[in-house]
């Protein structure tokens, strides 16, 4: 069991016992980091446990198929890792109350498949059932990818270009007259870096004044996908919603884009509701 879980699990009252909270994230370095940050620093400390699956959402989409999605996702973590086994040992589906799956669009992956990212989201549509994914795009890097509102409205970059032509996944490669350029520009962890508002390069500055900018942006940009308005929504903005928006608005445009988007403004989002979180933000 990592520190941190057991610190959580240590701390609990025993009166949230049935009200735990699971973090599923993609990866082990950036998403706890920018999730513990968040939840010190917005949240307010909260007892969940947190689980890496340590692979893309595709890999996760090809083991859950290839049971007819009849696991649970709890018993997938237990067997992906030691780790997992060992901080999930005492728990099951029915020990968490919420389950939360954070991972990246991703398209350029060699697995990528808009198919299954559709399927995925219909499966994982629901925090207290099967679990609700919240997908950032293209990766995790968008939650730094903002220099100010007016630019971030419109920021939108390449998601499928690859690194070479046999890993490319844009459908239009063989038609492109700027293939060779395509391939040769800055990957997007780099771009963001270059262009960005340089504080949030450091992840350990992440303040409240920071966090409540960047979930404001993010969440109006959510709505601003969907409805061509960037302004806060009156509700919520189910992922399914953002993400067949994008594919009508940027994905399938002949040179496939997606909007810069971040999974962890969208969370709490979910977590607070429209109405209460635009009073914590002091709209």
């Amino acid at each position: 069991m990592d520190i941190t879980s057991r610190k959580y699990i240590e701390q609990m009252p025993s009166k949230l016992i049935k009200e735990k909270h699971l973090f599923i994230f993609e990866g082990g370095s950036a998403e706890p980091k920018y999730h513990a940050s968040l939840e010190k620093e917005f949240l307010g400390e909260r007892f969940a446990i947190k689980c890496i699956y340590d692979a893309e959402i595709y890999q996760l989409y090809k083991q859950m198929k290839n049971d007819d999605f009849e696991t649970d996702i709890v018993s997938i973590l237990k067997s992906r890792t030691k780790e997992n086994a060992e901080t999930l040992k005492e728990y099951n589906r029915d020990s968490f109350a919420y389950i939360y799956l954070f991972f990246d669009y991703d398209a350029h992956s060699t697995m990528a498949d808009d198919k299954k990212i559709d399927e995925m989201l219909d499966y994982f549509d629901n925090e207290t059932e099967h679990g609700l994914l919240l997908l950032s795009y293209p990766m995790v890097e968008a939650i730094r990818h903002f220099h100010d509102t007016e630019s971030f409205k419109s920021l939108s970059v390449k998601c499928k270009r690859g690194t070479k032509i046999e890993n490319t996944k844009c459908p239009y490669k063989n038609d492109c007259v700027d293939i060779d350029d395509c391939l040769k520009e800055t990957h997007y962890k780099t771009l963001v870096s270059q262009n960005n508002d340089p504080k949030l390069n450091n992840i350990n500055g992440y303040n409240s004044q920071i966090w409540n900018e960047l979930i404001k942006a993010h969440i109006c940009k959510a709505n601003y996908i969907l409805s061509d308005h960037y302004c806060y929504p009156e509700s919520r903005i189910p992922q399914k919603d953002i993400f067949e928006q994008q594919k009508a608005k940027y994905i399938d445009k002949k040179c496939p884009e997606v909007a810069v988007l971040s999974s962890f403004p969208m969370y709490i989002l979910e977590y607070f509701g429209a109405f209460k979180l635009k009073e914590k933000l002091n709209l």
